[in-house]
C-alpha cells in the first residue's frame, strides 16, 4: 500500500510536471508566433521601402544618362566649333600620318581642299631635308616612347612655296593603351622664322661691321662704361676689352682735355642730343700720347628713351701733325709774302720819293696830300692782295699738296675714294688757275678794260668757285661796250659782293645775272643764305660803303634788300647819259 501509495504520488508529481512544462512551452510558442508576425511585418515594410528606393535610383541613373547624353553632345558641338573655326591647322591623323579630318585653316595654310587632304594617297607635305627628323619623333611617338612631340619645319604648300609650320602631334590611346589615332595642331610660323633670320643677318652684318671697321668702335652704358670693344679700339689704345671694363674712358684723356665734353656729355645721356664729335688728347698704354677724334651716338629703346651709347674713336695724331705743317708753311708763306710786299712798297716809296723831288716846291701841299693818299692806297691794295693770296690760292695749292701726297696710298687701299680725291685735285688746282688769273687781273689794272664784262665776270665766277666750292649760276643777255670806268665800277662791285656771299652768307646757291641793253645794264647777285637787317649794319661798313662809292662813280643806282634768313640781293643799274648829258643814276 505504502509503494502503491509512493508510486500513485510519483505519477501525480510526474502529470503535473508533465502540465506545466506543456503549458510553459505553449506561452513560449505563443510569444515566438507574436515575434515572427512582427519581425513579418517589419519586413514587409522594409521591402516596400527598398522598392521605392530601387525606383528611384533607377530614375535618376535615367536622368544622369540623359544629363551625361546632353553634355557630350554639347562637348562635341564645342569642339566642332572649335575644330571647324579654330585661327590655327587642325587635324586628326592616322598612324600613317594621312588625315582622317582637317580643319579649314589647315586646308588655307597648305593649299589643298578639305577633299585633297583626306583623300588617298594624301599629299607629301614635309619638305625633302625635313622627313628625317620628322620620322624620328613620329616613330617615338607611336612607339609610345613620347606621349607627344613638337618641331618647327618645313612644308611644301600645293603651289610649291615652301612654309614654315610648328606642329604639335599627341596620341590618342584605346583602353587597352595602345595608340589608335594622332590628333595635330598646325601654325604657320613663315613670317616669325623670317623675321628671325632678318635679325640673324643683321646682327652678322652689324658684327661683321663691328669686328672689321677701320676705327675703333664701343658700346656703353649711359654712364660711359664700356661693355664691349672692337679690336680697331683696342689697336688705338692699347688696352683689352676686359681691361677697359674696370676702366673710365675719360681717365685716359690727359688731365687738361678730360671735361672738354663735360656739358655735351650729359646733353646726350639726358636725351638733348643724338649725337656730337669732339677730339681732345689720351694716353695709349705703352705711355705715348696720341690725338683721337670721338663722336658719341645715343641709341634709343622702342620707349624712345635713352638706352646705351657707341662711341666711335679715331686716332688722327697724322692728321694734326699736318694741320701743325700747315700752319708753319702758312707762317712761312706769310712771312715771304710779307718780305715780297715790303719790298714792292719799298720800291713804290722810293718811286714816290724820286716824283716828290721832281715836283716843284710850289705844289708842295699838294704833293705832301698826294703822297699820302698813294701810301694809303699801297697799304689798302698791298693787304687786300695778301688776304687773296693766303686765303684762296695758299690755302688751295696747301689743299692739293696734301691730297697728292696722300693720293698714291689712297689709290692702293682704296680706288674708288682715289678716284674721288683725284677729281677733288682737279677741281683745286681748276679753282687755283682761276684765283691766280683773278689776281693777274688786279695786278694789271688795264686788263678790266680789256676783256669783255662777261668774261670777266665768268672768270671772277670760276675763281670763287675754286676758292669756296660755292655753285654760282652766270646768266648773261644781251651785249654791247661799255665805258672803261663803268666796266671796273660793275666788276669792283660784282667782286666786292660774292666776296661778302663766301664771308659771312653760309648760301648753298649764288646767281650772278647781268643783262646788257643799248641804253643800261642791269647787274644782280643774288644768295640764299641767312640774310641780314640793312638797319642793324652801320651805314660806313667797309663792304657796303665801296659797292656804293663805285655806284656813285658812275652814277649808278644801287639797291641792297636783305632780311635775316631771306637771303640777299644786291643790283646796279647804270643807265647810258644821252650823247649831251651826263649819266643819269
Amino acid at each position: 500500500w505504502f509503494q502503491a501509495a509512493l508510486l500513485l504520488g510519483l505519477v501525480g508529481l510526474l502529470v503535473g510536471g508533465v502540465s506545466w512544462r506543456l503549458s510553459s512551452v505553449r506561452a513560449q510558442n505563443r510569444r515566438l508566433e507574436a515575434e515572427v508576425a512582427e519581425r513579418t511585418t517589419e519586413l514587409s515594410a522594409a521591402n516596400q521601402q527598398l522598392a521605392v528606393e530601387v525606383e528611384q535610383r533607377k530614375l535618376a541613373e535615367e536622368a544622369l544618362a540623359q544629363r551625361a547624353a546632353e553634355e557630350l553632345q554639347q562637348s562635341q558641338a564645342r569642339f566642332q566649333a572649335v575644330f571647324e573655326n579654330a585661327a590655327i591647322g587642325i587635324g586628326v591623323l592616322r598612324l600613317d600620318r594621312s588625315f582622317l579630318e582637317a580643319n579649314a585653316a589647315l586646308s588655307t595654310m597648305l593649299g589643298y581642299s578639305l577633299e585633297e587632304l583626306t583623300g588617298t594617297p594624301p599629299p607629301q607635305l614635309t619638305y625633302p631635308a625635313d622627313v628625317e627628323a620628322e620620322d624620328a619623333l613620329y616613330n617615338a611617338l607611336i612607339q609610345d616612347q613620347a606621349p607627344s612631340f613638337e618641331l618647327e619645319n618645313r612644308f611644301v604648300r600645293r603651289d610649291g612655296q615652301v612654309i614654315w609650320v610648328h606642329q604639335s602631334l599627341s596620341a590618342v590611346h584605346a583602353p587597352d593603351g595602345v595608340p589608335v589615332y594622332l590628333i595635330g595642331l598646325f601654325e604657320d610660323v613663315t613670317s616669325r622664322k623670317q623675321a628671325q633670320e632678318a635679325l640673324r643677318l643683321s646682327e652678322a652684318r652689324f658684327r661683321a661691321m663691328f669686328d672689321s671697321a677701320a676705327v675703333g668702335i664701343a658700346l656703353m652704358s649711359l654712364e660711359r662704361r664700356v661693355l664691349q670693344i672692337n679690336q680697331t679700339a683696342e689697336s688705338i689704345i692699347g688696352y683689352s676689352e676686359a681691361e677697359m671694363r674696370a676702366l673710365d674712358p675719360v681717365e685716359l684723356a690727359v688731365p687738361e682735355d678730360r671735361l672738354i665734353d663735360g656739358e655735351l656729355f650729359q646733353e646726350l645721356v639726358s636725351g638733348q642730343r643724338d649725337q656730337y664729335t669732339f677730339e681732345r688728347r689720351y694716353q695709349h698704354k705703352d705711355g705715348s700720347l696720341f690725338w683721337g677724334r670721338i663722336t658719341y651716338s645715343l641709341v634709343r629703346g622702342e620707349d624712345n628713351q635713352p638706352q646705351y651709347l657707341i662711341g666711335m674713336i679715331e686716332d688722327v695724331s697724322e692728321e694734326k701733325q699736318a694741320e701743325e705743317r700747315l700752319a708753319a708753311q702758312e707762317a712761312e708763306y706769310r712771312r715771304t709774302l710779307e718780305q715780297r710786299v715790303a719790298e714792292r712798297t719799298a720800291e713804290l716809296s722810293r718811286a714816290n720819293q724820286q716824283l716828290q723831288d721832281a715836283i716843284a716846291q710850289r705844289q708842295k701841299a699838294e704833293a705832301a696830300l698826294a703822297q699820302k693818299a698813294a701810301e694809303e692806297a699801297v697799304v689798302a691794295e698791298r693787304t687786300r692782295l695778301a688776304r687773296d693770296l693766303h686765303d684762296a690760292v695758299t690755302q688751295t695749292l696747301f689743299s692739293a699738296s696734301l691730297i697728292a701726297e696722300v693720293l698714291p696710298q689712297l689709290w692702293e687701299i682704296n680706288p674708288q675714294e682715289a678716284d674721288k680725291r683725284l677729281s677733288e685735285l682737279r677741281e683745286l688746282t681748276r679753282g687755283a688757275l682761276a684765283e691766280m688769273r683773278t689776281l693777274l687781273l688786279e695786278l694789271r689794272p688795264s686788263a678790266l678794260t680789256d676783256a669783255a664784262l662777261p668774261d670777266l665776270l665768268r672768270q671772277l665766277s670760276e675763281a670763287i668757285i675754286g676758292r669756296a666750292r660755292l655753285p654760282i649760276q652766270l646768266v648773261v643777255e644781251g651785249e654791247c661796250d661799255l665805258p672803261p670806268e663803268v666796266q671796273v665800277a660793275l666788276y669792283r662791285i660784282a667782286q666786292e659782293a660774292l666776296n661778302n656771299v663766301v664771308k659771312y652768307a653760309r648760301a648753298s646757291q649764288v646767281s650772278v645775272n647781268l643783262r646788257l641793253q643799248p641804253d643800261s645794264v642791269r647787274l644782280m647777285v643774288m644768295d640764299d643764305g641767312i640774310g641780314f637787317d640793312p638797319a642793324a649794319v652801320p651805314p660806313n661798313h667797309l663792304g657796303l660803303r665801296i659797292m656804293r662809292e663805285r655806284a656813285e662813280t658812275i652814277s649808278a643806282r644801287l639797291n641792297i634788300y636783305s632780311e635775316p634768313g631771306e637771303g640777299t640781293q644786291v643790283t646796279a643799274v647804270w643807265s647810258r647819259p644821252p650823247a649831251d648829258g651826263p649819266a643819269q643814276g
